[in-house]
């Protein structure tokens, strides 16, 4: 177990750094779209989309490891649930230095979709891909034995941003799951 509290303690720390550039991300995609008349008339059905939280992994060499949303969150190679048809922002977090890239593949092996790559211990990596009935897995290029996770197509995560007045839900919460994980 001890090797599960680094990761999940250094990934919560990037975490805020993950958000803040996700942030600036939506603030330039709205200041793009402000002259669209609705999001919902934008290319590609991307109405709802826009306000989506990303699907958020930590990559160290043994693992991908769930951050977010809460259905993957502590679990090794989690399997993303996605709904066919909808586009996502996915960012990994490089944990340990080692060199990474995500590559989404269908059940024959051919590449749907890739990262950047990095071997920059602390960096965040953000790649936005549309689901399709082909994604069967996902992979890093350098550890494609050790991290290695399906994506199943269904209903998909609840990524919608939810507004929480009087409670917060920031990393506090985090930290405390954190805290609590380790006992």
């Amino acid at each position: 177990m001890r090797d599960h509290d680094p990761t999940r303690r250094t990934a919560l720390r990037l975490i805020g750094a993950t958000a803040a550039a996700s942030g600036l991300a939506t603030a330039a995609t709205a200041q793009e779209n402000e002259s669209n008349e609705s999001d919902a008339d934008a290319p590609g059905g991307m109405g709802d989309d826009a306000d989506q939280k990303p699907i958020i992994l930590a990559g160290r060499s043994e693992y991908w490891y769930g951050i977010a949303p809460e259905e993957i969150e502590g679990e090794e190679n989690p399997t993303l649930d996605l709904a066919e048809g909808t586009e996502y922002e996915l960012v990994w977090i490089n944990v340990d230095g080692a060199e990474h890239e995500l590559i989404i593949e269908t059940e024959g092996g051919e590449e749907l979709e890739e990262s950047d790559s990095s071997e920059e211990a602390g960096e965040a990596v953000s790649m936005t891909f549309e689901a399709s009935e082909d994604a069967a897995e996902y992979y890093c290029e350098y550890h494609p034995e050790a991290m290695r996770g399906d994506v199943e197509l269904g209903e998909g995560f609840d990524l919608a941003s939810h507004e929480h007045e009087g409670h917060g839900h920031g990393m506090e919460g985090n930290e405390s799951a954190a805290e609590n994980s380790s006992e």
